[in-house]
């Protein structure tokens, strides 16, 4: 059994690094696995004020940068609100 104390930030880029090579990805960086939780998160129905909690941050307008879901996406959420 493993067990994880600490992990500086060179080792978490090497494991990522290795991974990405190993699914073809190219290169990819931690914070794009922020990105990716993020933008999954708002396009699964989080709530944007949960999601801030869950990253840390102190202000909302900081979660909303990491909101790169496409333009067809933010308009088909729009279309399936409950207004009149």
């Amino acid at each position: 059994s493993f067990i994880f104390k600490e992990m500086l930030s060179g080792s978490i880029y090497r494991i990522l690094q290795k991974r990405a090579t190993l699914a073809g990805l190219g290169k990819v960086k931690p914070h794009d696995l922020r990105r990716t939780f993020a933008t999954t998160m708002l396009a699964n129905g989080c709530d944007v004020f949960v999601l801030q909690r869950a990253m840390g941050h102190a202000s909302v307008n900081t979660t909303s940068m990491y909101d790169y879901r496409s333009e067809t996406q933010r308009k088909e959420i729009c279309r399936a609100l409950p207004i009149g």
